[in-house]
């Protein structure tokens, strides 16, 4: 299964070499960046489920990057780190959508990690419904309807979006056009009457694919089948299944404990 990715934004990584053990343990895939400007570049570039922010000094610039992170990306978990707590920095941070601010000893490695457990616990039993998901190395939002692929942001039109929902809701089984012909999808559109189903399935599939697939010529997500269809692959020979990161933080569905690496 494709790890949550997590990004810790700190000039001095050599403190915290315990508490990146352990978030690599809760099964996150641990990216870092000494800069602010480092930051930026990797929330435009990754779609991140984990950030924690560390610095001495908080200025405008931090408060900027904690106000754009949260901007692109309603779900993360964003922790700042603080060394001695600041009553209007915290105030100012929680306007700007800081999930959790940790100063002084509660900001200890330990105590730190029992604190994402419980973020990613909570987050389990909200009750999300699957809006976000990752599709191997791709990332969809079905409710701001963009997609995350190859380092770049695009949007997923409505019958798009419509049609990879039908997908994402049937994984493993092969639809057929007639299925595809009968379903919500195509009765209710606008750009296409019902009854004209043939070009227009595999006009849409091209699309698609130039959205969702790394290759889209060598598709690996949605993969046909000659003379049925086409398919939702859930799993392949690099082990990886569709996933909702709203559910699967990390934790274990039906226990709520965290997963191991």
């Amino acid at each position: 299964m494709s790890k949550q990715l997590a990004l810790y934004v700190a000039q001095d990584f050599r403190k915290r070499v315990g508490m990146a053990r352990n978030i690599e343990s809760l099964g996150f895939e641990l990216h870092r960046a000494r800069t602010l400007p480092t930051a930026e570049s990797q929330i435009k570039k990754y779609f991140y489920n984990l950030v924690l922010i560390e610095f001495d000094n908080l200025d405008r610039k931090t408060f900027d990057l904690c106000s754009s992170i949260r901007a692109g990306n309603t779900e993360v978990i964003l922790i700042v780190l603080m060394t001695r707590a600041k009553i209007n920095a915290e105030e100012k941070l929680f306007d700007l959508g800081a999930t959790d601010i940790v100063a002084g000893k509660q900001a200890s490695s330990r105590l730190l990690i029992k604190r994402i457990r419980a973020h990613l616990h909570n987050n389990v039993h909200r009750g999300w419904c699957r809006k976000t998901i990752r599709l191997k190395d791709t990332v969809v939002d079905f409710e701001r309807r963009e997609v995350w692929c190859n380092g770049g942001v695009r949007p997923l039109p409505g019958i798009l979006a419509d049609l990879l929902k039908y997908f994402v809701d049937n994984p493993g089984r092969v639809i057929s056009r007639k299925e595809l012909l009968q379903s919500p999808i195509w009765a209710d559109s606008i750009c296409t009457p019902a009854n004209e189903g043939g070009k227009t399935f595999d006009v849409n599939m091209s699309k698609l694919r130039k959205l969702i697939e790394s290759d889209p010529h060598r598709p690996q997500l949605i993969t046909s089948v000659r003379g049925e269809g086409w398919k939702l692959a859930v799993n392949n020979s690099n082990g990886w299944q569709a996933q909702d990161l709203r559910l699967e933080q990390g934790v274990d569905k039906s226990h709520g404990t965290p997963l191991s690496s």
